[in-house]
């Protein structure tokens, strides 16, 4: 994806996944168990695996995004957030997030705080690749 894909994603299943993959680090398996199925790994929850289908809503929950935050602020990157009242330019955009570190400085808006993170996130973290295919499957 290029930077103007990641800047007009919505917030939404398709995101969540590429914040999952490529910021939080979790890969998308195959459960060759009695349960089957695919399961996010690698998220240290302390309820193990979790299904496809739950995976958390990174841009549409704060408490959500805030954990991508706290993942990048771990490999050196700080967060400036804010509500951009001053931006009559971005009409529906009115929330701001800049990460920046390693030499790196992303500043992206969106809608809302979460999807402001997500799209920051990802372009810090420079989006290495998409989702697998899950088809029509949203988060619940």
């Amino acid at each position: 994806m290029n930077r103007d894909e990641v800047l007009n994603m919505p917030a939404g299943y398709e995101i969540n996944k590429l914040v999952a993959i490529n910021v939080m680090g979790w890969a998308l398996v195959n459960n060759h168990g009695a349960a089957g199925g695919k399961f996010w790994i690698g998220h240290g929850g302390s309820f193990g695996d979790i299904s496809e289908m739950y995976l958390p809503d990174f841009s549409g929950d704060m408490n959500v995004a805030w954990s991508a935050i706290e993942k990048l602020k771990v490999s050196g990157f700080e967060a400036w957030l804010m509500n951009e009242q001053v931006y009559k330019d971005f009409p529906g955009q009115v929330y701001a997030c800049k990460l920046y570190g390693k030499g790196i400085v992303c500043f992206c808006l969106g809608e809302t705080m979460p999807l402001a993170i997500c799209r920051a996130a990802l372009l810090a973290r420079g989006l290495t690749q998409r989702p697998p295919d899950a088809g029509t499957r949203r988060h619940l």
